[in-house]
C-alpha cells in the first residue's frame, strides 16, 4: 500500500481485508469503475465484479492467489451487463513484429516518464531460485532483475 501511495495513487485499499469492496466504494464516493484490473484472482474476483460499473469491464490478468472461481455467465448480466476478459501476454506478442512493436511502446512510455520502473531487487542468475522465492513470498516490491 505504501508503494501504491508513493506511485501517486489517490486512494489505496487492502484487498486482504473482508470489507475491501466497501472501502473501494467509499474511496470513490460510491462510484463503480468502468474498468477493473484484477491480478489476484481467486480471493478478489467476485469482489472485483462488484466494483465494476454497469456495461464496464473486468480484466482478469493474473492469478496471484490462484485461479479465479468458475462462474455462470448470467452473473455478468445480473451485475450490470458486465464484460469479462482474460488477457495474456502471448496472443499480444504472437509474432516477432508484434513483440517488437509492443516492446517499443513500453520503452517509449518509460522514456517519456509515463511509466516509472521501480527495481525492487537484483539477483545473480545463479540465484534464480532465490528470486522466485522472494517474488512468491512477496518479499520484493517492484521489478526483480536477473544479472547474468
Amino acid at each position: 500500500m505504501a508503494a501504491a501511495k508513493e506511485a501517486g495513487c489517490d486512494a489505496v485499499v487492502d484487498y486482504s481485508q473482508p470489507n475491501w469492496v466497501e472501502e473501494v466504494l467509499k474511496a470513490t464516493g460510491g462510484k463503480k469503475a468502468n474498468v477493473v484490473y484484477d491480478s489476484v484472482a481467486k480471493t478478489t474476483f467476485m469482489g472485483s465484479l462488484d466494483c465494476v460499473a454497469p456495461f464496464g469491464t473486468l480484466a482478469l490478468f493474473g492469478a496471484a492467489s490462484g485461479p479465479a472461481p468458475e462462474i455462470q455467465p448470467e452473473i455478468l448480466n445480473k451485475k450490470g451487463c458486465l464484460f469479462l476478459t482474460r488477457p495474456s501476454v502471448f496472443p499480444h506478442n504472437a509474432t516477432h513484429a508484434l513483440l517488437q512493436e509492443n516492446a517499443k511502446a513500453v520503452f517509449d512510455a518509460i522514456a517519456k516518464g509515463y511509466v516509472k520502473v521501480q527495481i525492487g531487487a537484483k539477483f545473480p542468475l545463479e540465484q534464480a531460485a532465490d528470486a522466485h522465492r522472494a517474488a512468491e513470498g512477496r518479499k520484493v516490491s517492484g521489478a526483480i532483475v536477473m544479472i547474468p
